[in-house]
């Protein structure tokens, strides 16, 4: 089904049924929002620190050094 078409279908549907849509996009979105937040946690909480650079040393890397 296009988007389009989901669209047009929607566009059909009586309130409550729209509502209950909604909830479900809106559960849809946070769902995928805490998996990003947890692979991005676990990055973070990497005990490696072989794959982390200091503050001073990024900015050197990036040219921000004495900007």
């Amino acid at each position: 089904m296009s988007f389009e078409a989901l669209q047009k279908e929607v566009a059909t549907w009586p309130d409550a049924q729209v509502r209950q849509f909604q909830a479900y996009l809106v559960s849809l979105r946070h769902q995928r929002d805490q998996e990003v937040m947890t692979k991005l946690s676990a990055k973070l909480d990497d005990a490696d620190s072989s794959r982390w650079i200091s503050l001073e040393e990024a900015e050197k890397r990036l040219g921000l050094a004495g900007a």
